[in-house]
């Protein structure tokens, strides 16, 4: 399967958050999310983002049946230890169910740990 790993822009976002309730869904926690597609604009692409995202897409051709090219996401946040020094958390790792089993999630990884 073709696909990409990159950097989210704010115009990801809606996509972002999409992808966010369907993987709140299938973890059975969708009343919990409360985040708005305004406040991942505002907390990941200000000038000191809270965040950092990056975006799996699929070429046209292989777009789901509603549309989609943006197939997954991870969200991740750099942070510090006193023991071990500069670290990074990963929020999320989502990947659509018809493209999992694919190396997606694992390209997602492997970006996120360079």
């Amino acid at each position: 399967m073709d696909f990409s790993i990159r950097a989210a822009t704010l115009d990801d976002c809606k996509d972002i958050r999409r992808m966010m309730s369907e993987l709140a869904e299938h973890e059975e926690v969708a009343d919990q999310v409360t985040i708005t597609e305004k406040d991942l604009e505002q907390d990941g692409f200000s000038k000191t983002p809270f965040f950092h995202a990056i975006i799996a897409e699929v070429p046209e051709q292989y777009k789901t049946r509603d549309g989609h090219t943006k197939i997954g996401f991870s969200m991740y946040c750099y942070s510090y230890s006193s023991w071990k020094g500069r670290t990074v958390y990963m929020e999320d790792l989502y990947v659509m169910p018809e493209f999992r089993g694919k190396g997606i999630g694992n390209a997602l990884m492997s970006k996120i740990a360079q």
